[in-house]
């Protein structure tokens, strides 16, 4: 088995440790005996990238997702996204930016750090490399553990691959969900969480991407209204809208009680 490297990974990131879980922009050199395979690569929206972690210890069968918390529970690394494993092959889906001079590639959400060689390069096909029933672990107890800064990033990247951009929309339905997450105390992809959802085509897409409910797993459902609910096993959140500013940034910084008003209930056993 002999693996060649195509190209290598230029970033600001030099350390693993100083790598943010959602990645950074960074570019991707690829060598030029192997531009020509680049050819129509700036049709797609998305790649996936195959690289080589060189600095990864290849002897660790178990280890702890350390990034978000120490005190999360040791798994094996075929069920974590760890560097250390084995074979140290890292698969990443990436936004395809622009791409330069024929060669270079600026991507965004890479998480790979400065002088990564780069194995291979395909294009990500929504229809067969997107599985949005798919189903993992709960990631309650992980929640927690992280930060306020990090947990938003994720929901936003959830949100923004669903519905394709970062709109005042989707920026409201990151508030709501932090705010469900705080309240109901639960992953939101939680089987046992249900959303109800309004008017607002942006939010509904956010809300959708970010919780994974769906009308065949019956846990989508709309009021037809500007109420929002998500409930949980325990209790459940009602948000109602106030405002929508236009900026996104005014929304993500702004109170929440703001943008929208929250009544808490407990379900009734036939809701549950």
């Amino acid at each position: 088995m002999e693996l060649v490297p195509i190209g290598l990974v230029h970033s600001s990131i030099r350390s693993r440790n100083d790598m943010p879980v959602q990645g950074v922009d960074a570019e991707v050199e690829v060598y030029p005996d192997y531009a020509g395979a680049l050819s129509g690569i700036e049709e797609n929206s998305h790649l996936l990238l195959v690289c080589w972690l060189h600095e990864a210890d290849r002897g660790v069968l178990k280890a702890v997702a350390r990034k978000v918390s120490h005190d999360l529970p040791e798994k094996g690394v075929f069920a974590l996204r760890s560097p250390a494993r084995p074979n140290p092959l890292s698969v990443s889906v990436v936004r395809l930016r622009s791409v330069r001079e024929g060669r270079f590639l600026l991507l965004a959400n890479v998480d790979l750090i400065d002088g990564t060689p780069v194995l291979d390069l395909k294009p990500y096909q929504a229809g067969w490399d997107c599985v949005f029933s798919a189903t993992g672990h709960d990631r309650t107890e992980k929640i927690r553990k992280m930060g306020p800064g990090e947990y938003r990033e994720g929901l936003i990247r959830e949100a923004v691959n669903y519905h394709g951009e970062l709109c005042p929309g989707v920026a409201v339905a990151v508030r709501m969900a932090e705010a469900a997450m705080r309240i109901v105390e639960s992953d939101l992809r939680n089987p046992r969480v249900s959303v109800t959802l309004g008017t607002d085509p942006c939010i509904a897409d956010a809300f959708i991407g970010i919780t994974g409910a769906r009308p065949g797993n019956r846990r989508l459902r709309c009021s037809g209204g500007d109420c929002y609910v998500v409930a949980g096993p325990e209790r459940e959140v009602i948000f109602r809208l106030r405002t929508v500013p236009e900026d996104t940034g005014e929304i993500l910084a702004c109170s929440e009680s703001s943008l929208f008003d929250c009544e808490l209930r407990s379900p009734s056993p036939a809701e549950r």
